[in-house]
């Protein structure tokens, strides 16, 4: 596809930056540099341009190619970056087999005679088509580009000039190629961003360089120590910057300032050449400092295989720093050059053998220069339109990811564009790029998602609170007789008869591993008889009259008792295992039943042993005859009841009532009861003889 003018070119989206890749070889007959693929003469649809790999020049506005030459085999013309054509390796640039090709006639390359080496300048001038990377079928092709032919060596290899300057071509001035590159439409601004890249890099596998027109790389420079530099002027596009002081750091931390006795001068960037053109003063430390040997033939310093193993096992490294201006800046940038920077070699046309040389050069007439070699570690953002540039340290990400920054014109303003785009790199700032916007929206999203979800945790976390709170403040309803038990003083309770080592059941179930009650509990009164359980008493309209035998004195007198508790005469021996069908106050039981310390059987009637109990009066005393255990040793109950039987008048202690309730669910089910004095509410209601059951002594 041929690309014209913008006048003849429909596209009317803003353009972003354009990336040119390298060949992936390292060329050069004066060093290891990263090169890169262009082809010129194609139609933009047959794919038949021919293909060479070129090197950058910043200072140059054209594309200079070797020209054939019958002093140049296939081979020399390969390691001159000429590539194969029309099936055979080709010798040069065929002018005569391009499809585009006008020649121009025959000027001088526009390079600076003051510090170029040799006179040899001149070559034949015409416009052809270019295009970037190797030729193919159907790719994009700029016409009518400035090449030169050139047949001399001193141009060894083939050169891609990105300067801006106007050219002579006999005719009037010709466009250079970055100018025609955005009237093509092909970039929004007349800039670019590069940096020649590094052989001993990535472990010696080599770091390749990196062009972006119309933009740069920002993974492939140090942004925060760099410096832009305002040009001489919209025409003197040269890269001046002022070397403020140039250092030597040796292994050991010495280091000694090779610009000391010597002001800062001003220097162009230009890498058509790989020299540092410097002061001779300044060469004479690098040659002292690096163990250099100067040529005069060739008027360079060549390093012996001595000084190079030296210099290697020290790892020596050389910082130049550059401004705006020749005085020292605060914001100067410094660019680090290790010792392997400098490690090159050279052979023809200057030596007949590869010869190891130090790329450095006295500059002739004053005319200083920061070649090739400074830009393997410096990355350089240049913005014809603004009339400024950039130098920085350059990087080398691992892995490497390129970063593409487009820069617009300095009048630009952010439109809705159907492409992504990022701000100038430099000038005004006019609106808010679309990812910003985006990013922006995100951001907020998350604020809100966090915001809600801090809302909702708080809120959780005072509900449980609340629960927390409500269920601590519920009045729990507990068992009156339970609660008389534990806070009754002096309270004893009837042990009933259980299987050995098995605990009690029911509420009082706090036992340790010797099985004894944990809890506490007030003194236990420990009653050794079996319980003997007592019916409630049924109405008086089925009230039983019996007779029975006196209590155990030496009396024989008999008590007729009204109203009995009984039923049924219950058998000695009765324990707690009674099922609940033959239960009273069970399911399927008469009534309710409660449990209280029997009098050990001391009554028969027809041969069948049972308890006595009598309807109690108020005041009377409880009286108990039991053998005493290890409990009521202790409190002395056994005394008690045994100066009862003897006839002795002793008066029960007065115990205090614990409710004044009909039987729990609780006392009904559990297996013991707490045995406790009736209200005297029930006393007396008892002694006026209602219609309603009487009541045991404990619920």
């Amino acid at each position: 596809m041929m690309l014209k003018d913008r006048a003849e070119n429909t596209v009317t989206t803003i353009p972003l930056a354009q990336v040119v890749k390298p060949s992936g070889a390292w060329d050069g007959n004066d060093g290891k540099w990263s090169s890169f693929t262009i082809n010129v003469g194609d139609d933009g649809e047959k794919g038949e341009g021919q293909n060479f790999r070129v090197l950058i020049s910043t200072s140059l506005p054209l594309i200079v190619l070797p020209q054939a030459s019958s002093t140049c085999n296939a081979e020399c013309a390969q390691a001159r970056g000429v590539e194969p054509f029309d099936s055979k390796q080709s010798q040069g640039f065929q002018s005569n087999s391009s499809l585009g090709w006008n020649e121009l006639g025959g000027f001088s390359i526009p390079v600076d005679k003051k510090w170029w080496p040799t006179n040899n300048t001149a070559g034949i001038y015409g416009t052809d088509n270019v295009g970037l990377g190797t030729s193919v079928k159907n790719a994009v092709v700029f016409a009518e580009q400035s090449v030169v032919e050139y047949q001399k060596m001193d141009f060894y290899m083939g050169t891609f000039g990105l300067a801006a300057g106007p050219i002579d071509g006999g005719g009037g001035p010709i466009a250079p190629f970055l100018t025609n590159f955005k009237r093509t439409n092909s970039t929004s601004t007349v800039a670019y961003g590069y940096t020649a890249g590094a052989y001993y890099r990535n472990d010696s596998k080599g770091y390749l360089g990196n062009l972006i027109l119309g933009g740069y790389d920002e993974t492939r420079l140090t942004r925060q120590n760099g410096k832009s530099i305002t040009m001489p002027s919209q025409s003197n596009p040269d890269l001046i910057v002022g070397v403020q002081s140039i250092i030597y750091h040796g292994q050991d931390g010495s280091f000694q300032s090779f610009t000391a006795d010597e002001s800062g001068f001003s220097a162009i960037i230009d890498s058509t050449l790989p020299y540092i053109m410097l002061p001779e003063k300044i060469c004479d430390q690098f040659a002292s400092a690096f163990d250099l040997d100067f040529d005069n033939k060739t008027s360079l310093y060549t390093v012996s295989t001595t000084a190079r193993a030296k210099n290697l096992k020290a790892k020596p490294y050389v910082t130049i720093k550059v401004g705006s201006g020749v005085t020292l800046e605060t914001d100067a940038v410094t660019i680090t050059l290790p010792y392997d920077a400098f490690d090159l070699q050279i052979g023809s046309p200057f030596y007949s053998t590869s010869t190891n040389y130090f790329p450095i050069k006295k500059a002739p007439a004053g005319v200083f220069v920061l070649g090739r070699t400074f830009l393997q570690e410096a990355y350089i953002i240049v913005d014809y339109e603004r009339a400024n540039f950039t130098v920085a340290q350059a990087a080398f990400p691992t892995p490497s990811a390129a970063s593409i920054v487009t820069i617009f014109p300095e009048d630009y303003v952010a439109p809705n564009l159907p492409l992504s785009s990022t701000a100038p790199s430099s000038g005004k700032k006019d609106g808010v790029a679309p990812g910003a916007v985006a990013g922006i929206v995100v951001g907020i999203v998350v604020v809100f998602l966090l915001l809600g979800l801090g809302a909702f945790f708080f809120w959780k976390r005072r509900r449980n609170a609340k629960k927390l709170e409500d269920k601590q403040g519920e009045v729990v309803e507990i068992d009156s007789g339970t609660y008389a038990a534990t806070e009754t003083k002096d309270r004893r309770i009837s042990e009933l008869d259980t299987e050995t080592g098995k605990p009690m059941n029911g509420y009082y179930t706090g036992h340790d591993d010797d099985n004894k009650i944990t809890m506490p509990f007030p003194p236990i009164s420990e009653m050794e008889s079996p319980p003997a359980e007592l019916y409630s008493p049924p109405p008086e309209s089925v009230c039983l009259s019996t007779v029975a035998p006196a209590s155990n004195n030496n009396n024989n007198t008999t008590t007729t008792t009204t109203g009995d508790y009984f039923t049924k005469p219950r058998r000695r021996g009765a324990t707690r295992e009674s099922s609940a069908s033959n239960t009273p106050g069970t399911p399927g039981g008469p009534g309710p039943i409660h449990e209280l310390p029997g009098d050990d059987g001391q009554f028969q009637v027809g041969g069948l042993h049972f308890d006595r109990v009598e309807s109690p009066t108020p005041g009377s005393p409880r009286q108990h005859s039991r053998s005493p255990s290890n409990t009521s040793l202790a409190t002395n109950i056994d005394e008690v009841m045994a100066g009862q039987r003897s006839g002795a008048t002793r008066d029960a202690p007065e115990r205090r009532p614990s409710h004044a309730r009909g039987a729990s669910d609780t006392t009904v089910n559990s297996d013991t009861t707490a045995v406790s004095q009736p209200s005297p509410e029930e006393l007396e209601s008892w002694a006026m003889g209602g219609t309603e059951p009487r009541r045991p002594l404990s619920e």
